[in-house]
């Protein structure tokens, strides 16, 4: 496997900006198979791997809700914060399958998992 970083693109383009949508894209009730977390015009575009489940992270134009796209209910809370850091996460396989981002902060708030050819979402809670 070929040593290279999820994100196709400088994050520091869209560190800041607002989310003014989170959008998906699902063949089947379960997960996704693409996320896009809209900031204006342009999007942070997660896509899935099928064969290999690994997520790749793209800045795109932002889709149009009337074209297949659906709301991501699960994340409608970060609509209107601002987008802030994120990591990359690598299996010991060496696979990209883990991305998680922060909105208006620095600590880790959701994680986005490529399992089983689709993209599932879950929420990062600190420790009590």
């Amino acid at each position: 496997m070929a040593d290279r970083t999820m994100l196709q693109f400088d994050y520091d383009e869209m560190h800041g900006h607002v989310a003014t949508a989170v959008l998906g894209q699902r063949e089947e009730a379960a997960n996704w198979q693409d996320i896009a977390v809209v900031l204006g015009s342009r999007a942070l575009m997660l896509r899935v791997d099928p064969d290999t489940d690994e997520i790749a992270v793209h800045l795109e134009a932002a889709p149009e809700m009337d074209s297949g796209w659906l709301a991501v209910a699960e994340l409608s809370d970060v609509v209107g914060l601002e987008l802030g850091w994120c990591w990359e996460g690598r299996n010991y396989r060496g696979y990209l399958d883990m991305f998680a981002l922060s909105f208006s902060g620095l600590e880790p708030q959701v994680c986005f998992l490529g399992e089983a050819a689709t993209i599932s979402v879950r929420r990062i809670q600190p420790a009590a």
